[in-house]
């Protein structure tokens, strides 16, 4: 008896779920997502974009508003941490590389100057020409570190 009446409720569920009684009607709002912009013109700081204009989709689109127009920037060097994502080596200050564990003022520094001697930095394995990047080291700064 039991099994019967289980049965009639999958039964019942799934013609409810097909008849499109739970399907939503009219506009859905589309997700938004967060976009960094330091612009002329515009005031510093994290704006709420919708996802539409990140990937490119105007056909839908109006006029585009102050905020819409803001949806192609990046994220500076200095938020990465806070969003959990590698800190760019090419755009970070000895203030930021001291974020990483292992990496003090000193060592910060002397990634720096290779950096300014030598140039931008492609890979991050070419900081094993720095002194004090052994093995392991290196790849601790992988996990951290990309290169921009």
């Amino acid at each position: 008896m039991v099994l019967v009446f289980f049965a009639l409720c999958i039964l019942a569920i799934t013609g409810v779920r097909k008849s499109g009684f739970f399907e939503r009607q009219g506009n859905v709002a589309l997700p938004q997502k967060l976009v960094w912009r330091d612009d002329p013109g515009v005031a510093p700081g994290l704006y709420r974009v919708p996802v539409k204009y990140l990937m490119g989709d105007q056909s839908q689109a109006g006029p585009v508003s102050g905020q819409d127009a803001l949806a192609s920037g990046q994220l500076p060097a200095r938020l990465a941490p806070l969003f959990f994502q590698p800190i760019p080596i090419n755009q970070a200050d000895e203030e930021l590389l001291t974020t990483i564990p292992g990496i003090g003022p000193a060592f910060a520094r002397r990634i720096i100057e290779f950096r300014e001697y030598y140039g931008r930095i492609n890979a991050i394995e070419e900081l094993d020409a720095v002194r004090g990047v052994g093995p392991v080291k290196l790849e601790i700064l992988k996990t951290h570190l990309v290169a921009d």
